[in-house]
């Protein structure tokens, strides 16, 4: 009975009212033993090839990018409107994970290595297609960990909220507290992104392989990659801070990289600004 389940999920197909992009949804296991969770949306590949990568922020699915109507959903739209229809390809191991690779989850590997052959060869390979990738809120942090530590394989980078901090799973209660001071972030929400962390990374070591504002630092610029940044200014999270500081020190590294701060909480950004970086040659 498992196996059938398995089996229909893999296999489960439909027609998506938008433009009549076929949408494939489905489970498959990697070899760590993790099974993540994927949908491929694909329109006329005779058009465009560009493959675009969401990954989606804490409490979402592979169907996020489908369903959030003032969000992902308004992108696309607006793409349409551009007659741009690229590939959609959505992951996800869950509500809570992160793409990290340490012993425990040897994530980036596997998405290196494992998941994009296999999901890319769903749609006939990358062809002469650009690789793009969006990140939302956790998908952010994702997005980061995906674009840094696997250079080069991701053309444009959109980082929406993402959860960039200027504070630790390690670091001592008195900075916490400087944080939540200096960004107003809620309490409850720091502490919820600080517990979180410290489920995937054990060490200060471990962290500090994976700390975005430590990556970008040792990224080499003479590689083609660009990042838009753009989160609320009031984030919960405090993620502005974090976010501004990204750019920044990408910037400083000579990475091309744009920060756009707009009013609002998370997870708010500016939408027309991320459909026009996407659809750009």
């Amino acid at each position: 009975m498992r196996k059938a389940i398995w089996f229909l999920m893999l296999s489960f197909a439909l027609v998506s009212a938008q433009g009549q992009a076929a949408q494939t949804c489905g489970t498959k296991e990697i070899s760590a033993g993790y099974s993540y969770d994927y949908c491929i949306q694909t329109a006329d590949r005779t058009k465009t090839q560009d493959v675009v990568y969401f990954f989606h922020g804490l409490g979402g699915n592979a169907q996020t990018w489908f369903t959030q109507t003032q969000g992902t959903q308004w992108i696309e739209k607006k793409w349409s409107s551009q007659g741009y229809k690229p590939t959609i390809v959505t992951i996800s191991f869950g509500e809570i994970w992160l793409l990290v690779n340490n012993e425990e989850f040897p994530l980036i590997t596997a998405f290196r290595d494992e998941m994009m052959p296999f999901l890319e060869s769903q749609i006939g390979g990358i062809g002469k297609g650009r690789r793009l990738l969006l990140g939302q809120s956790m998908g952010g942090f994702n997005s980061i960990q995906a674009s840094l530590q696997m250079p080069g394989i991701f053309l444009k980078v959109v980082l929406m909220c993402p959860a960039i901090t200027t504070v630790g799973p390690f670091d001592p209660p008195e900075a916490i507290e400087r944080y939540i001071a200096r960004t107003k972030a809620l309490r409850s929400r720091v502490n919820m992104m600080l517990d979180i962390s410290r489920e995937f990374f054990k060490t200060p070591e471990d962290w500090q392989n994976h700390d975005p504002l430590q990556l970008i630092k040792k990224f080499d610029p003479s590689i083609k990659q660009v990042y838009l940044v753009s989160t609320g200014t009031r984030d919960e999270f405090g993620f502005q801070e974090g976010s501004a500081e990204f750019v920044k020190a990408a910037k400083t590294q000579g990475v091309i990289a744009s920060w756009l701060p707009v009013q609002g909480g998370h997870c708010v950004f500016d939408r027309d600004a991320v459909a026009r970086f996407i659809w750009n040659q």
